[in-house]
C-alpha cells in the first residue's frame, strides 16, 4: 500500500536497487543480462516466461579493477577469416568516424576483434545448474566464475552478502581468491561450508 504499484505490476527490484546505490554514490557501469536457456517454467498465461536476470557492474570510484582479458570471448570464425585475408574496412571506417580521439583506433579494433578474442558483451547465456541440497535455483558456477575473474584480482577477496549454497566461495577458492560469505540461514551456512570443504580436500585436512 502506498507504493503506487497496481496488481500484476512488475516491482522492478533489480533496477530500484541499482538506482538506490547510484544515488548513494556508486558508479553504475553496466547492466549485464544473464540469459537462461533453461529457465524455470512458470504457470502464467498472460505474459512471457521470464528467462533472464540482471547482473549490475557497480564501482565505488571512477577508477576500479576490471580485467577485460579474463572474460574475453572467442572471435567469430567469419571475423577471423576477414583478418586472414587482410580485410581492414571495419577499422578504416571506424577510425574515420572517431577521428583523433585518443585511443580510438585501439578501442575500435578491440570492439571488432583483432585476434582470437573480443571484448565480452553484456548478454551472457549461461544455463542454470541444480544443486540437490538447495531448495531453490543456485547461482551457476560459470556465472560466478565470470564475475570473479572480471572483478577480483588473483589473491584478492570476494564478498558475497547473500552466501546461499556457497557457489561464490567454491568458485573463488578454485580461482585462487579468498571469499567472505554472509548468510542469514544457519542451515545454508552449514551447507555452503560442507560444499566448499568437499570441493577442496586439502582445505579440509588443514581445518581438521
Amino acid at each position: 500500500e502506498g507504493s503506487g504499484l497496481k496488481p500484476k505490476d512488475l516491482v522492478g527490484i533489480p533496477w530500484r536497487v541499482a538506482f538506490a546505490l547510484q544515488a548513494d554514490g556508486w558508479w553504475l557501469r553496466s547492466d549485464i543480462i544473464w540469459q537462461k536457456p533453461n529457465p524455470m517454467p512458470e504457470s502464467v498465461t498472460d505474459r512471457p516466461t521470464s528467462a533472464h536476470e540482471h547482473v549490475f557492474l557497480l564501482a565505488k570510484s571512477v577508477r576500479y579493477f576490471y580485467d577485460a582479458d579474463a572474460i574475453a570471448r572467442p572471435v567469430a570464425e567469419a571475423t577471423r577469416a576477414d583478418q586472414r585475408i587482410g580485410t581492414d574496412r571495419p577499422f578504416r571506417d571506424r577510425d574515420a568516424e572517431l577521428g583523433a580521439l585518443p585511443g580510438s583506433r585501439r578501442m575500435a579494433r578491440n570492439a571488432v576483434g583483432t585476434g582470437e578474442t573480443r571484448n565480452a558483451r553484456n548478454v551472457w547465456t549461461i544455463a542454470t545448474q541444480p544443486y540437490p541440497e538447495a531448495h531453490y535455483a543456485v547461482m551457476p558456477r560459470d556465472l560466478a566464475e565470470r564475475c570473479i575473474k572480471a572483478g577480483c584480482p588473483e589473491g584478492g577477496t570476494v564478498l558475497d552478502p547473500f552466501g546461499g549454497a556457497g557457489t561464490t566461495g567454491l568458485v573463488a577458492d578454485r580461482l585462487g581468491r579468498s571469499a567472505v560469505l554472509i548468510e542469514a540461514s544457519g542451515d545454508y551456512a552449514e551447507m555452503s561450508e560442507r560444499r566448499i570443504v568437499d570441493d577442496c580436500p586439502l582445505f579440509a585436512e588443514v581445518e581438521s
